[in-house]
């Protein structure tokens, strides 16, 4: 068992004394600069080779024409590459806003036309889609910024201006901009490193995408703080990969939404792979529930501590709640946690009266640090969100005053949902209710009247969402009505809407059972996880209610059984039960060749030798045994601590 890690955690400066987001992180590149600033599967980099790119991305961009106040959008898949160029944009005195390279281009498009970027900065993978979303702007190529000569360290960037502009989904049909300032930023990374106890000895995991709030937290919390930022690709690695990768690396600060740490409890249990230096479990978007923190007992150190964050993009992180193993939440679920530094929330009621005492109202965040125009008189944010105070002060999450829910812990706004099915040609009307799947997993239902004379296929309508919309935007179930319910006052009648799980019929055998035995064990996989009794050959996953997380589960069990080589980006390339297992190289009668028989390591990137030139083994010791964790022996990278 890996012993408690002392982080080297000081104290965050006040805003007003840090000056602005890449003062703070000059001051700490020099502070540190052999330290490991950003770890991927392909780059290492430290806080002097993270300086250096930021600033030579940071003097290209003043030279293309780029003045301090304008906004520039960066597309980029998830990586190091964005990192050097966001914070070289924030150098240059820019506002960045992040285009996520996963969305539609049409919602990319009105993304960059919103905001006003002046110019796009592409690394490789994304010139093309750049290209296309420019409409006159310029198209500035991250190689090409990286490789600008150096030149002195000259900081354009103010304490008042805008750092970044985020995009959330949107109640009125579009997504919704969310502007911040460097101040502001400067004061929630002080409350999420204080909150942490973040230090220069702490490895951070960066899973959010770069449009995610959550991604500001982790990157600036590591990067301000002398500590190493971890991105991950789910999507490239897997559940499997994500957990042998943060035991190689001996991750110290995990971040994520509820779902994905559910399915990396589960695969940690499936693989007796232990996450011995965890110290930290920040897990946000949803409710915590007394099976999570079982999860959390059983499978983590007893060091280790959960933290659960209650915030917004508007507000960042205003609730946090920090517990070990030993709480025991007064109700079945974790509560709300605390105010953080500089923030008051009260409860308000109906009659816009604070609650006073135990009761029910809205959640209302009152702090000098939020988001400009998301205040309602300065200092002031309504969240929607409805809480409970029990009789000893213990805040719990009951609902929402409108329909906004989370899907995978992200914000989803059904009316903007509804107004994508409502442009489709083939329907009428549309209503999207949330609901619990067959395997306990939050999703959105789509009830829709059709057009005249039209009947809609629900592959089809995925199709077209996935055009305009963010994948856990898109509903996974379609129930086809003749009209909308509706009440005595002629509102629509959302309890009456019929559920999803009966009214949906299960798709057709399309002769999965006659299938040859690779192409039986990839329908099993896809059964089992997409909770259906049958699939065909040739569904697409995706369009039997797919994500993809589920497609990570698929991947999970797959390379635990018949087809132990087969890479995450496999599933995304061959997303039928036919093509996979073609690709995997099993099915007969087949020219396709086989899939490459690699270590789940090798296939998520080559990992690093000991000392001695061996392969590191992944550590798979239970954090109760007594024996030292395989592979902590290594030799550290230059200024690296062991642990």
């Amino acid at each position: 068992m890996t012993a408690p890690r002392t982080t080297g955690h000081r104290p965050f400066p006040e805003a007003e004394r840090a000056g602005t987001l890449v003062h703070r992180f000059l001051e700490i590149a020099a502070a540190h600069p052999d330290r490991p600033a950003v770890v991927t599967p392909q780059a290492r980099w430290t806080y002097r080779d993270t300086r250096d790119r930021a600033g030579r991305v940071a003097a290209a961009l003043a030279d293309a024409g780029l003045s301090p106040g304008d906004r520039v959008g960066l597309l980029f898949s998830h990586g190091a590459e964005m990192i050097a160029a966001l914070l070289g944009a924030l150098q240059a005195g820019l506002s960045y806003v992040p285009l996520d390279a996963a969305y539609p281009e049409r919602r990319l498009a009105f993304m960059a036309e919103d905001a006003g970027v002046r110019a796009i900065v592409a690394g490789a993978d994304g010139l093309a889609t750049a290209s296309r979303l420019a409409a006159g702007r310029p198209v500035l190529p991250y190689a090409a910024l990286v490789e600008h000569p150096e030149s002195p360290a000259t900081v354009h960037a103010e304490p008042h201006a805008e750092a970044y502009v985020l995009y959330t989904s949107g109640s009125t049909g579009t997504p919704k901009p969310v502007a911040q300032l460097h101040r502001n930023v400067l004061h929630h990374t002080r409350a999420w490193t204080d909150g942490l106890g973040i230090g220069p000895e702490d490895r951070l995991s960066l899973q959010s995408a770069y449009s995610w709030d959550s991604a500001v937290q982790d990157t600036f919390a590591a990067l301000l703080n002398g500590a190493a930022l971890y991105p991950v690709d789910l999507k490239a690695l897997g559940i499997t990969g994500l957990l042998e990768w943060m035991a190689d690396e001996r991750i110290t600060v995990y971040h994520s939404t509820l779902p994905v740490f559910r399915a990396l409890v589960r695969t940690m249990a499936s693989r007796g792979t232990a996450l011995p230096a965890m110290r930290m479990l920040a897990l946000g978007g949803d409710t915590l529930h007394l099976a999570d923190l079982d999860s959390y007992r059983r499978m983590f150190a007893p060091h280790c501590q959960v933290a659960g964050a209650y915030g917004s993009t508007e507000c960042s992180c205003a609730l946090l709640r920090v517990e070990g193993p030993d709480y025991r939440p007064p109700t079945g679920v974790f509560p709300l946690g605390r105010p953080v530094t500089g923030t008051t929330v009260r409860l308000v009621g109906p009659d816009g009266e604070d609650v006073q005492g135990p009761g029910e109202g809205e959640l209302v965040v009152t702090s000098p640090y939020l988001a400009p125009a998301a205040v309602t008189d300065g200092t002031t944010y309504r969240t929607g969100d409805l809480a409970r105070r029990l009789d000893d002060g213990t805040l719990l999450l009951v609902g929402r005053r409108d329909f906004q829910v989370k899907i995978s812990g992200i914000r989803v706004e059904t009316g903007e949902v509804e107004s994508a099915l409502k442009d489709l040609p083939q329907i009428r009307e549309a209503v999207v209710m949330p609901f619990t799947d067959r395997l306990g997993e939050r999703q959105l239902a789509a009830h829709v009247v059709p057009s005249t004379g039209s009947r809609p296929v629900p592959a089809e309508l995925r199709a077209a969402l996935r055009r305009t919309l963010p994948d856990h935007a898109v509903p996974t179930a379609y129930v086809l009505l003749d009209e909308l319910p509706l009440t005595a006052n002629h509102k629509i009648d959302r309890a009456a809407l019929p559920d999803p799980l009966t009214a949906t019929p299960p798709p057709a055998d399309h002769g999965v059972r006659r299938g040859n035995p690779i192409e039986r064990a990839v329908a099993d996989a896809w059964q089992e996880v997409l909770g259906i009794p049958v699939t065909g050959l040739d569904d697409n996953f995706f369009d039997l209610g797919g994500t993809s997380l589920r497609m990570a589960a698929v991947h999970e069990r797959l390379t635990g059984g018949i087809a132990p080589g087969v890479r995450m980006t496999d599933l995304y390339r061959a997303p039928t039960v036919r093509s996979l297992a073609r690709l995997i190289g099993a099915a007969p009668g087949t020219d396709a060749p086989a899939a490459p028989v690699t270590t789940a390591g090798e296939a998520r990137g080559s990992r690093r030798l000991t000392a001695r030139g061996r392969r590191r083994t992944p550590n798979r010791t239970p954090h109760h045994t007594n024996r030292p964790a395989a592979g902590v022996d290594r030799t550290a990278a230059p200024g690296e601590p062991r642990d």
